[in-house]
């Protein structure tokens, strides 16, 4: 993969200083060096903020393996479980006219600190992959009751979640993964070796594949209730937190963050669900709404409703559905 690097004046002179080290005088690892060599594909730019001391990752989503000729799109988007859908449920559309380009902008640190506390990952982006796609998490509900992947379905060879783990949303944007993206690791990782890295998490953490030290394989039960561990990897052999994405049994993927996130990455994106219909619907504000919903997932909505002095079934009414897929 090519890869866009832009650096900074401020940071030209922290690549030289810290080519070498790895941890800074806090105790903080610097990601700033793998970053700068990660296997970036041509369709995304990253731009290193010294100063800030964080890293823009910018794509068109597009991802640079491509995708499966047909999907499976529910025409219910209410109607799961999938799996359990007939064929005449689903309309099979080709990829190449019906997925489209979505404009993917991160800000993510370079200085990721680990805490004791987690926090659940959200529907939506939770992270970038190399590829310029889009790292979400297991589930495809709020009320993560129902796991992407063992709700996947294939309708005469065309599949609901193709053979890289991933799909679009219903509306055929913002592709991402629900697990490996085994034509990203296939091409990637070397037998008897550490998975390379394919993306970084919105605290900032690295993303591998399911192979450890000397290869060995990653199950659940070697990861802690985030799905990572402290250890080293190829681009941090000095050690690091860092998660493994598995293919034992779910999680697959990564549900709760071990670093630190900001209040807006914890929904999911960087700016957030848009809750202006619904503060409009309601007479409240969106930072209303937001303060009320909290950042436990998923939400208690009557606890909310209570905050908000509506009734639950208004307030569900008003909030924008999650994104579909």
């Amino acid at each position: 993969m090519k890869q866009k690097i832009l650096l900074g004046a401020a940071l030209i002179s922290v690549v030289v200083a810290f080519a070498a080290v790895q941890l800074k005088s806090d105790g903080k690892v610097d990601t700033s060096e793998a970053v700068v060599h990660a296997n970036w594909a041509d369709n995304v730019t990253i731009t290193i903020d010294g100063e800030e001391e964080t890293f823009r990752f910018q794509s068109n989503g597009i991802p640079s393996h491509g995708f499966a000729e047909k999907y499976l799109i529910p025409n219910d988007v209410g109607s799961m479980p999938f799996s359990d859908n007939a064929a005449d449920e689903f309309t099979v559309v080709k990829s190449s006219e019906y997925f489209t380009e979505t404009n993917v902008d991160a800000t993510i640190t370079t200085r990721p600190t680990y805490i004791d506390d987690t926090t659940d990952t959200t529907l939506g982006r939770i992270g970038v992959a190399i590829t310029g796609a889009q790292i979400f998490n297991d589930y495809e509900d709020m009320e993560r009751s129902i796991t992407a992947l063992d709700d996947n379905i294939v309708h005469d060879h065309v599949p609901f979640v193709d053979e890289c783990n991933g799909h679009t949303l219903v509306d055929g944007t913002n592709y991402h993964y629900h697990g490996i993206p085994l034509c990203v690791t296939g091409e990637l990782d070397q037998e008897g070796q550490h998975s390379t890295m394919i993306g970084v998490l919105e605290d900032g953490f690295p993303v591998y594949g399911n192979h450890d030290t000397a290869g060995a394989i990653v199950t659940n039960d070697d990861l802690d209730e985030c799905s990572g561990h402290f250890g080293s990897t190829p681009e941090f052999p000095e050690g690091i937190y860092h998660y493994h994405l598995t293919a034992d049994e779910a999680p697959y993927m990564i549900n709760c963050y071990h670093g630190e996130v900001g209040d807006l990455a914890q929904q999911g994106h960087p700016q957030g669900p848009d809750f202006s219909e619904a503060a409009v619907a309601l007479n409240v504000t969106q930072d209303d709404i937001r303060q009320a919903l909290g950042n436990d997932m998923p939400p208690n909505f009557a606890d909310a409703a209570e905050k908000l002095g509506v009734t639950e079934e208004a307030l569900r009414a008003a909030l924008p559905p999650p994104p579909q897929h």
